[in-house]
């Protein structure tokens, strides 16, 4: 949590000239995925999955956000930011998993890492429309509901060392993000899950399954509408 509150609380707003000046320069700043730190892993019709490495002292490019999109800190690292432009409403929780809508306002900025890791987050943009196939009954065995947006719902899954579960395919994706590691023992239809920020896209209509081995591990679940 205190990567997530230190990058929040030292956003610096522009006024007068300065802000007018931010809001022309807007026009040619780069989307959030063509920022060189922002690594473009997944791109589909359904979901963009940036994989955000910042190294200790470095600042990533003027960016923006103007998609839909998930975010989950998965490092423990003192940050900054400066903002030229801050959506009015934020969607922050305490589980450092949280969802941003972006259609009315955008968030411009860039970000730094006063610390001495690397700055880990992931960035799952929604470029989908809701295709209004989204089972409204869904849910996922032995987890906690994080939020239920207009385009995905999450869940934070606790799977204890020896369980599993699995069920049929829903008619929307899945995507699956690791919490625990490293060496983690988990498995998610199949694929090992051994370190934070493993990922898995589980098309539609796809049975899904979770395992896990010797020890406890989590994961963020996300239903896509």
């Amino acid at each position: 949590m205190r990567s997530l509150s230190l990058l929040f609380s030292s956003l610096l707003f522009f006024a007068g000239n300065g802000f007018a000046q931010s809001l022309k320069d807007s026009a040619s700043i780069i989307q959030v995925r063509k920022e060189p730190r922002h690594h473009l892993v997944l791109d589909n019709e359904w979901v963009r999955i940036l994989d955000v490495h910042l190294p200790p002292g470095d600042t990533s490019l003027y960016h923006k956000h103007t998609t839909p999109s998930i975010f989950l800190v998965l490092s423990n690292t003192k940050t900054g930011a400066q903002a030229l432009i801050e959506p009015r409403k934020r969607s922050f929780n305490h589980e450092s998993i949280w969802f941003e809508d972006f259609t009315d306002t955008p968030r411009i900025h860039r970000v730094w890492n006063e610390d001495k890791i690397d700055f880990h987050t992931i960035d799952i943009e929604l470029p989908h429309e809701p295709s209004g196939k989204f089972n409204a009954n869904a849910t996922v065995p032995n987890s906690k509901l994080l939020f239920d947006e207009k385009r995905a719902r999450a869940y934070r899954l606790t799977m204890p060392a020896g369980t599993s579960f699995s069920f049929d395919g829903l008619p929307t994706p899945i995507v699956v993000v690791g919490l625990s590691g490293p060496n983690a023992t988990g498995t998610v239809n199949g694929k090992a899950f051994r370190e934070k920020g493993d990922y898995i896209f589980v098309p539609a209509g796809t049975g899904f399954s979770v395992s896990n081995g010797t020890a406890n591990a989590e994961f963020a679940v996300f239903l896509i509408k």
